[in-house]
């Protein structure tokens, strides 16, 4: 599934004004268009043989779940909803969730994890999470969770595929535990300037200019050797000619199926050229 394949619902008028996988119920929406009260109903959580949806709280307690969460995780509607979402999710901590809520829940964040999760008989399952913000007709924030089992034969990034990752942000590019790059989609050189031959298998920061190189060097090893996702507002990147690329990047985390941490899935968006 991807993320941005969801449903949409628009206006008479043709304005969009949801995009997305919700409770079930009716909400109310008013158009910031012609300022018409749409009402949208039967709206749930959809169903999958391979991908399961879970909704929680600000507090990380699940508050709703799908069939098919309930049929692969092996519980009831019941016991699943009121757990916390790190009882089930094996490789997110619980100081890294609560970062992870706070900022989608404040910035309409995406975010996008290889982790693992544990039926309630302890079969541990390798999954890509997806989180989005999702808030009510009530105005309350939640944030929707799309678990989709994944094949550990296959590479999350496939290049004869369409990257489902360049769709929602400028570039991306996967890195391992030391910085070394293992993956480039095909945008990074676009905006960089470079191949992906040159940049799989060279490090990371060899790509920075050398008065911020340090820097952000001493920070990646300190969230690296926490095994935590992190944000850099601003990071300033080198195109093949020593142009200045100002961008913003999301690092996150990446575990393999015994849920040992391997680096990092990296989103990034150019800011400005100079």
């Amino acid at each position: 599934m991807s993320a941005l394949s969801l449903n949409e619902y628009r206006c008479p008028c043709g304005n969009l004004l949801l995009k997305g996988i919700f409770f079930d119920g009716t909400l109310e929406i008013k158009c910031k268009k012609c300022g018409i009260i749409n009402k949208i109903g039967h709206i749930k959580l959809l169903d999958n043989v391979s991908r399961y949806l879970l909704v929680i709280n600000k507090h990380g307690i699940i508050t709703n779940a799908s069939d098919s969460a309930c049929r692969i995780l092996d519980y009831t509607f019941t016991e699943l909803v009121g757990k916390i979402f790190t009882e089930i999710d094996l490789t997110i901590l619980k100081e890294l969730s609560k970062e992870l809520l706070e900022s989608v829940l404040t910035e309409d964040n995406f975010f996008q994890l290889d982790t693992v999760h544990q039926t309630k008989a302890g079969r541990k399952i390798p999954v890509t999470v997806r989180l989005k913000l999702y808030q009510s007709n009530d105005q309350e924030k939640y944030v929707l969770v799309s678990a989709e089992l994944r094949d550990t034969d296959e590479k999350v990034f496939d290049k004869n595929k369409p990257d489902f990752l360049n769709s929602i942000c400028d570039f991306c590019f996967e890195i391992d535990a030391n910085g070394i790059g293992e993956y480039v989609c095909p945008s990074v050189e676009k905006i960089f300037g470079f191949p992906p031959e040159a940049i799989i298998g060279k490090n990371f920061f060899d790509y920075l200019p050398v008065e911020t190189k340090a820097t952000y060097k001493e920070s990646f090893d300190y969230f690296s050797a926490n095994k935590q996702s992190f944000r850099s507002l601003h990071t300033i990147g080198l195109g093949t000619h020593g142009q200045l690329i100002h961008t913003e990047l999301y690092f996150t985390a990446k575990f393999n199926d015994n849920g040992k941490f391997v680096g990092y899935r990296v989103l990034g968006w150019v800011l400005k050229n100079t």
